[in-house]
């Protein structure tokens, strides 16, 4: 075993914004960045492993800010709510960690969980059990009656296995972020919008301001991030008087929004992934034609929102929203800032900047971000260059090793696609996910 990693000769991206290294040195050891340097000058003592990445890029792990480890690819709510159980939910979840990280993406927000999965997966990937990404862990959403997530009739009732956790009082709210946090979560979700604003956006969101406060100030008070599902202006404007830490969507800002969320300096999580592949290929995976026009309707506001945001300086997180159908784990992660680039205007670099750096700041990830002196060697290298085709980071021919903590993570042989048991799926859906290059499925 050596004491030290050198990767050699790339050009280096270190995640501030800065301009480009050449011919960079990149020293590792203990699993800590100990020097960035040019040139392979000043050679450290004791043994060195060389990685040459001549002709390739280096730059930090990304880290996707809106991935649900727990979903497992699910095509409907039933799907990922209801069916498979909670020992099979955490077993495939760890599975999927894996492909995320093997993407390179070495960190992850999973803002929001079925069962207490996503804390497990943080742990037992902590713990050494099992190769995965960093994981900043939600649990179930906390949703008043007729909010998003509140999926299911009254009569059924919210199964415990749900994303969503259904309290319809006060005392209930403050209660579930305290079990929350007794069960080990970093951040507490909530669902924020109603589903009276599907027909009237002007509509408020389904908590009153009183409950809102309730809810961040007790996640703040017992030491915890909050964030918010909120699609729509009365929601996010509910939000940033709440207190949260981001928002996640603001897909329907109106231009006098901006202003408002600009002066908060609360981060936005458009997740633009996700809408835009059920535009493009929704029909392949089962996705309703209705739903889809929904869809192109909310990207194209998506576009709106987010053109205004970045113009005004609104610090923007990159997440794919990973784990349903249309968006499968380990493939479309990078895409979000592909998207961020061709349809909001941002300069690439900015992409990676939000996808590393200022992802890793917003959690509260102080050890990760950049690839900078004393920070934990979380790293990615590409053969291309990511500022000229960001394409580059989602290629898996053009990923030539993901490092994180300083070990490497074995890039071989592709594990075979995992057969769907009968016990984790509705009934007449499609079983193939969206593999990228491959938005057909494969028919």
């Amino acid at each position: 075993m050596t004491d030290t990693i050198e990767i050699r000769g790339g050009t280096l991206i270190d995640g501030t914004g800065g301009p480009p290294l050449a011919d960079a040195t990149v020293q590792v050891a203990g699993g800590v960045i100990q020097a960035v340097r040019r040139g392979p000058d000043r050679p450290a003592a004791g043994a060195v492993e060389v990685l040459d990445a001549r002709g390739k890029t280096v730059l930090p792990g990304l880290i996707d800010a809106h991935c649900h480890l727990s979903y497992g690819e699910g095509r409907s709510a039933e799907e990922i709510d209801v069916y498979g159980g909670a020992e099979w939910s955490a077993v495939r979840a760890v599975y999927n960690a894996r492909k995320v990280l093997r993407a390179g993406v070495t960190g992850v927000c999973d803002p929001g969980s079925t069962w207490n999965v996503a804390v497990t997966v943080r742990d037992a990937v902590a713990n050494g059990m099992f190769e995965g990404p960093r994981v900043f862990a939600a649990g179930r959403h906390i949703v008043a009656d007729g909010g998003f997530a509140d999926y299911f009739p009254s009569w059924l009732g919210m199964p415990e296995s749900a994303e969503g956790v259904l309290c319809p009082t006060r005392d209930e709210m403050v209660r579930e972020v305290r079990r929350q946090v007794k069960n080990r979560v970093d951040l507490i979700k909530i669902s924020g919008d109603s589903e009276a604003q599907e027909a009237r956006p002007d509509v408020g969101p389904v908590f009153s301001d009183e409950e809102l406060g309730l809810i961040v100030t007790e996640a703040h008070r017992l030491g915890r991030k909050a964030t918010i599902h909120a699609r729509y202006a009365p929601t996010v404007r509910a939000a940033l008087r709440a207190g949260v830490d981001w928002i996640i969507h603001a897909s329907y800002l109106g231009p006098e929004d901006i202003g408002p969320v600009r002066d908060s300096g609360v981060p936005l999580c458009p997740t633009l992934t996700l809408t835009a592949n059920i535009v493009e290929w929704g029909a392949e995976v089962g996705v309703s034609s209705s739903y889809i026009e929904v869809k192109k309707r909310e990207l194209d506001a998506l576009v709106a929102t987010y053109q205004r945001a970045y113009g005004a300086g609104i610090r923007l997180m990159a997440g794919s929203e990973a784990g349903f159908s249309v968006t499968p784990y380990g493939e479309w992660h990078a895409r979000e800032l592909e998207l961020l680039v061709k349809l909001v205007g941002m300069r690439p670099m900015d992409a990676i900047v939000a996808a590393t750096r200022d992802n890793a700041a917003i959690l509260g990830w102080s050890e990760v971000g950049t690839v900078e002196p004393g920070r934990r060697a979380d790293l990615l290298v590409v053969d291309g260059d990511p500022l000229s085709d960001l394409g580059v980071l989602g290629d898996r021919a053009r990923r030539c090793a993901v490092f994180k903590d300083g070990r490497r993570v074995d890039l071989g042989d592709v594990e075979p696609p995992r057969r769907r048991m009968r016990h984790e799926r509705g009934f007449g859906v499609s079983e193939r996910p969206l593999h990228r290059g491959d938005p057909t499925g494969g028919r």
